[in-house]
C-alpha cells in the first residue's frame, strides 16, 4: 500500500514540473516597428486603392483583373478551354484539393 501512495505522489509531482515549463509559453515577441501609424494607414490605403488586400478564408493573393479576363473571350473559346481542362483532369477538385491538382 505505501509503495503505490508514493509512486502516485511521485507522478503527481512529475506532472506538476512538466506543466510549470509552460508558464513561459508563448515566448515574449518584440513588437517594436520602425514604421509610424500614419504610414501604416497609408499604405493599407494605397493597398486598398489597388486590390491587394486579401478576403477569404483562404488568404491566396488577390489578383487583379485583366483585360483577358473580363470578357473578351468568345463563347467558343472558353468552351474549348473548359473542354482542355477536363481532359488533363484539372476540373475535378474536393475541399482539399485546391488549387485542382492534376491527376
Amino acid at each position: 500500500m505505501k509503495t503505490l501512495v508514493s509512486a502516485l505522489i511521485l507522478s503527481a509531482s512529475f506532472i506538476g514540473a512538466a506543466q510549470a515549463g509552460e508558464l513561459d509559453y508563448p515566448p515574449a515577441l518584440n513588437t517594436q516597428s520602425s514604421v509610424t501609424r500614419a504610414q501604416v494607414q497609408q499604405e493599407l490605403a494605397s493597398a486598398r486603392a489597388q486590390g491587394q488586400l486579401v478576403s477569404g478564408e483562404e488568404g491566396y493573393a488577390a489578383t487583379t483583373l485583366t483585360a483577358a479576363t473580363t470578357g473578351e473571350k468568345t463563347r467558343a473559346q472558353v468552351q474549348q478551354e473548359l473542354a482542355a481542362a477536363r481532359a488533363q483532369g484539372l476540373t475535378e477538385s474536393g475541399e482539399l484539393q485546391y488549387p485542382p491538382v492534376q491527376g
